[in-house]
């Protein structure tokens, strides 16, 4: 009981906090255009769509982490050939994901962003997927949790269709 009083008391505090952190993140941020993946055909077995196509792009304020480039394992030899494991994170305060995305229910999670989607980076001109979301980290600050962590990969092209109207985006459906 008294932990329930504790969280409610430190409401002000909350706003002050995700206050803060938005504002960090939109300084030392950039511009990326989140577009949500739309599923055609979806195998429920595979849990997989290669007909998805991708209509929408919403522009959000993200935050790098690998000012280095790409991390992880880099060029590893598989039964498959040669794969390049290129990561990256981006960190998004959920204020703005929830503003700039999550109005609209255009995702496929209308909660947080989904593993499937893909983000274009202007400033590289590259196309992302979102790999994994860390959407609940064990430490909750003041009992909430303030930003979304992306694990993004370069996006492997295997027949979606991109028709997002911006045609930046729109031109990666000419390089297959």
């Amino acid at each position: 009981m008294t932990l329930r009083l504790l969280n409610s008391a430190y409401t002000s505090e909350n706003l002050l906090y995700e206050s803060l952190i938005t504002e960090a993140v939109e300084m030392h941020g950039d511009d990326f255009m989140y577009i949500p993946r739309t599923f055609v055909a979806k195998d429920e077995v595979l849990g997989e769509d290669r007909l998805s196509t991708f209509n929408n792009s919403y522009p959000v304020v993200m935050y790098l982490e690998s000012i280095d480039g790409f991390e992880g394992q880099g060029a590893m030899m598989s039964k498959f050939g040669l794969q390049m494991d290129q990561q990256a994170t981006l960190t998004v305060a959920r204020r703005t994901w929830d503003q700039a995305v999550g109005q609209y229910g255009q995702t496929i999670l209308p909660n947080r962003p989904a593993e499937g989607d893909l983000i274009y980076y202007p400033r590289t001109k590259a196309l992302l997927e979102i790999m994994f979301v860390q959407h609940s980290n064990p430490f909750y600050q003041l009992g909430q949790l303030y930003v979304y962590k992306l694990t993004v990969e370069k996006f492997r092209y295997s027949s979606e269709k991109l028709e997002t109207g911006v045609a930046s985006i729109d031109a990666f459906n000419d390089l297959a």
